[in-house]
């Protein structure tokens, strides 16, 4: 019986996104494996309360981290794995501006 276990911040998503999470997973599973196993797949959403995890070593939430350290530190990790495995970083798309709408 496959188990899929999402972690999710709490109270990000509402509840129609984190019921629309589970065909979609089991979809993606079913997609990726074979078609058989959908009645056996079980879907879990955990929501992990703010503060209660991390990324990079910071524990989060961080704004402060996620805006001026992280993507520096993720783009100096893109140079070391680029010199590393001698494979060229691609010229980025210009991004559209984010939507400046407030959640």
């Amino acid at each position: 019986m496959p188990i899929v276990n999402v972690k999710i911040i709490e109270n990000f998503f509402s509840t129609e996104q984190k019921n629309a999470l589970i065909p979609a997973l089991t979809d993606a599973f079913c997609a990726a494996t074979f078609e058989a196993a959908r009645p056996y797949i079980y879907v879990v959403i955990e929501e992990v309360p703010q503060g209660q995890w991390g990324l990079g070593g910071v524990r989060l939430p961080d704004p402060d981290f996620l805006v001026n350290e992280f993507a520096p530190m993720v783009e100096r990790a893109a140079v070391l794995l680029s010199q590393a495995y001698n494979v060229p970083i691609r010229e980025r798309p210009s991004q559209p501006e984010p939507d400046q709408t407030p959640r």
